[in-house]
Formats: structure tokens, C-alpha cells, sequence
């Protein structure tokens, strides 16, 4: 959020926080405190008109941010107006004032003007506060988030007026999305700041967090994968986090995963880069049918980054080539895109693989690659043979489709044990299983242990 703000608020400015009931405005004020007054020495004032103290601090403990120390240090305060009725406009802006003044406050949180608002006899006297209040912030330069609710099913933002005194406006919401709650920020107004993008994607676990657009990390010295041990039943995907949350893959299955049109291409590749390279990195084979338009070079990139030697990939790895020229251990050059004939190539080459190294192989096909040529019927009844196979030897296929007719997909989905998506939400890449069902997640990279790698974060 810093850096499409460009480094942050602005300092003295006044922003409204708005949203519905359950959106996350609390906890966002409440890291805003925090952080200020445990990383910035910028002391911080919470000024409650709908929770009191012991329900703000302990809601928040819940989070790891411990207030209580931040109190005793003195470098925060809640003031709890929960129980006033009706105050005066004087006397609340004496109260807020003097607890500025005393704490020498840098950030100030008022939660909320809604329920302040509330508390006056007339709009009127509301509307009198907030500019006081406005003018308060200018003199003293402490940086303000206003907390405002916005109706369940409304748009409209309080009385009307606060847009238009405020610096700043960001409006928190709570969608669904395909079954799933997916949070969304929109920065509606920033004074003095460019705002590249004002729609974000966040999530509201372990604290408040916006998502930036995907992309990856680069990694000029990769280290060598180490390989998680398989199971008895399962293999592991090369990743524990996945791993926890689709129980491992059993032995025979086969994956489909529905990649959306707007995914980038490499994506699929990071998040399932793991699952060949324990597969390699193991002794085992893999047999591979990219996508069209990736060449045989890339796919060698992709384990390399992974640490697999050029003796893994000569003796481990199959890549189905078409239409090339090229010799290598590892190229399966085959005319044209016939289900029929990749379907004759993969059994022999599975079979060898097999007899090789003693284990059954990963299968990885890019049903794009054939669809365009394959009649429905035809493709169906190869990956009917091919999952039937693969149940049998007790290896693993896994199908990625990025884009395709009905009919194909209804076809992998015919074959598949298991049901995977990755998407594209305003830049930021959603994976969710359908089978099993997942809670839904956002895709980021990381380097951990020197290879490229990802994390999932679930969004709730």
C-alpha cells in the first residue's frame, strides 16, 4: 500500500476509511497505529466512539500487536468516548486536543465519525465537528484516519460532506467472487499523490495486507532443490505448503489444471516447477509436453533454476518437440499434433523411463498444444487411455489447459481425480482447488532456499 501511495499518507493529512461492517477499517487504523508507534517512535492516539478499550486491545493482540507495551512505553492511547451521550462540540474537541497535546501524538484514529456523528442532536453539529476536527489536524500535523461505515447494499459515504473535507479517501469492500470472499480497496482520492493503480486486492489474514501485481523474482545463483520425500501412497507436489493443502497427490491421480487466459505463461511453470524437480531430483522420470510456443530450451531454464544437472536431464527428462531438427537425449520430435501419435510416443518413452529408473514418471501435458488439430472425440478417448495408464503404473499426469472449448474441458475433467484453477484478479494470481475444495489464495514468489519458489496466502 506504501508504494502505490509512494511511500505512504501524506503527513497531517486526514484520510477516510470507509466500508462496510466486517471490511477490515479497524484493523488496517490499527497497524496504522502500531507500526508508527513501534517502528516510527510516532506516538498514536485511538479515539473509540463503537469499541472500547479492552475489546480494541485484546482484538488486536489477536493480530500480535501488543498495545499494552506501546501504552506503557507511553507512546499510545486509547481514548474511550464509547459511553458518552451527547457531547458538546467544545468539549470533544477539548477531549481530543488535550489528549494530542499530551501524548504528543503523531497519528490519531477516530472509529468511528459514523458512530461520533450519532452522537450529536443534529447533522449539523456533526458536520461543525469534522471541520473542526479538519482543522485540528492541519494545526497540530497529526496524520488522521476518519473510519466511516458505509451501509450494507449502500454506496453512499456518510453525510456527504466528508469527502469533501478529508485529504484522502480509500473505501474498503467485501465480494464474491465464484463462491469465494475476495476484499478489494479502491483508493477514490489522494491529495498530492499519483496514483497508479487505486484498485487493490487484500486480504484480512494475520493483519492487513495488499496485494501488488504478480511477478517474479530474479535469482542469478540458484541452489539445488532438495527434494521432499514421497510417501508410501502420495507424492509430494515440492512444495510443503501445497502439499498441506491438498493433502499431497495420490499415486495414479490425475490433475487438471484450468489456467486462466490472462495468466502469464511462466506462471504455471513457478507453481508446478517443484513437482518436477522432486521427481528429478529423486531418480524419477518426466515426461513433458509443453505448451505451444515454449521451446526445449526453456523447459531445461526451468530446472536448471531448480539445481537439475544436465546428466538428470539426459537421463530423467522427455520433452516432446514438434517439428524440430534439434538431437538431444531428452527431444521427442514428433509432425504433427495428433493425439494418437504424441499418445504412441509417450507409451514407449513411459515404458523405457520406467524400466530406467525402477519408479513410475510424472506425465505433463499442455492440452493446447493438440487441441487445435485433435478432433473432441479423438482427444477425449487419448486422455481416457492416458489417465487409465497412469492409474495403473502408479505415476501422475498432470493436464494444464490455458485455453480451450468446452468440450475439452469437460473432457479433462472426465479423467481428472483432481481439479485445480489459476486466475487472474486485477493483476494478482488466484489459485483455488474445486477438487477438493480450497480456500481461495493469492499466488506470491519468493527465493527461500535459493530456488525460485512461491508462497500462498489465503485471502479471507
Amino acid at each position: 500500500m506504501d508504494e502505490d501511495l509512494q511511500g505512504g499518507f501524506p503527513q497531517g493529512s486526514m484520510i477516510l476509511i470507509a466500508g462496510s461492517p466486517g471490511t477490515g477499517k479497524t484493523m488496517l487504523s490499527g497497524q496504522f497505529l502500531h507500526h508508527g508507534a513501534a517502528a516510527c517512535a510516532e506516538s498514536g492516539l485511538y479515539v473509540s466512539f463503537s469499541e472500547g478499550r479492552s475489546a480494541f486491545l485484546d482484538n488486536m493482540m489477536k493480530l500480535n500487536l501488543d498495545f499494552k507495551e506501546l501504552e506503557k512505553g507511553g507512546r499510545f492511547e486509547v481514548l474511550d468516548l464509547i459511553t458518552v451521550k451527547e457531547p458538546g462540540i467544545d468539549t470533544l474537541m477539548e477531549m481530543v486536543t488535550s489528549r494530542i497535546d499530551a501524548l504528543g501524538a503523531e497519528r490519531l484514529v477516530i472509529d468511528s465519525f459514523t458512530a461520533m456523528a450519532n452522537a450529536f442532536s443534529t447533522v449539523i453539529d456533526a458536520r461543525v465537528t469534522l471541520h473542526l476536527l479538519s482543522k485540528i489536524v492541519r494545526q497540530t500535523g497529526c496524520t488522521t484516519l476518519l473510519v466511516t461505515e458505509i451501509p450494507t447494499g449502500l454506496e453512499t459515504i456518510g453525510m456527504g460532506v466528508e469527502e469533501f473535507v478529508v485529504d484522502g479517501i480509500i473505501i474498503l469492500r467485501r465480494l464474491l467472487l465464484d463462491g469465494y470472499t475476495i476484499r478489494k480497496l479502491e483508493v477514490a482520492k489522494m491529495r498530492g499523490t499519483r496514483i497508479e493503480e487505486p484498485r487493490r486486492i487484500f486480504t484480512l489474514h494475520e493483519g492487513f495486507k495488499v496485494f501488488t501485481p504478480f511477478r517474479r523474482e530474479a535469482l542469478d545463483n540458484p541452489s539445488r532443490f532438495s527434494p521432499i520425500p514421497n510417501g508410501p501412497e502420495r507424492y509430494s507436489t515440492g512444495h510443503v505448503q501445497l502439499d498441506e493443502i491438498l493433502g499431497g497427490l495420490r499415486r495414479g491421480d490425475t490433475v487438471f489444471v484450468e489456467v486462466g487466459d490472462d495468466v502469464p505463461a511462466y506462471v504455471p511453470t513457478l507453481m508446478f516447477g517443484p513437482l518436477r524437480a522432486n521427481f528429478m531430483t529423486g531418480g524419477m522420470g518426466v515426461f513433458f509436453l509443453p505448451p505451444g510456443g515454449e521451446s526445449v530450451e526453456n523447459v531445461l531454464r526451468c530446472g536448471k533454476r531448480h539445481g537439475v544437472t544436465e546428466d538428470e536431464h539426459r537421463r530423467l527428462l522427455r520433452v516432446v518437440a514438434e517439428g524440430t531438427e534439434e538431437e538431444a537425449p531428452y527431444i521427442l520430435a514428433y509432425d504433427n499434433g495428433d493425439p494418437g501419435e504424441i499418445l504412441s510416443l509417450w507409451g514407449r518413452e513411459k515404458q523405457r523411463l520406467m524400466e530406467e529408473t525402477k519408479a513410475p514418471v510424472l506425465n505433463i501435458a499442455y492440452l493446447d498444444k493438440i487441441v487445435t488439430s485433435a478432433p473432441p472425440e479423438s482427444l477425449r478417448r487419448a486422455l481416457e487411455t492416458a489417465a487409465t495408464a497412469t492409474k495403473s503404473d502408479g505415476g501422475l499426469l498432470l493436464l494444464l489447459c490455458k485455453a480451450g472449448t468446452e468440450d475439452l474441458k469437460r473432457s479433462a475433467l472426465n479423467v481428472a481425480n483432481i481439479h485445480l484453477r489459476l486466475h487472474n484478479e486485477q493483476g494478482v494470481i488466484l489459485f483455488n482447488g474445486l477438487q477438493p475444495r480450497t480456500p481461495l489464495y493469492a499466488l506470491e514468489t519468493t527465493t527461500q532456499d535459493g530456488c525460485p519458489g512461491f508462497c500462498l496466502t489465503p485471502i479471507v
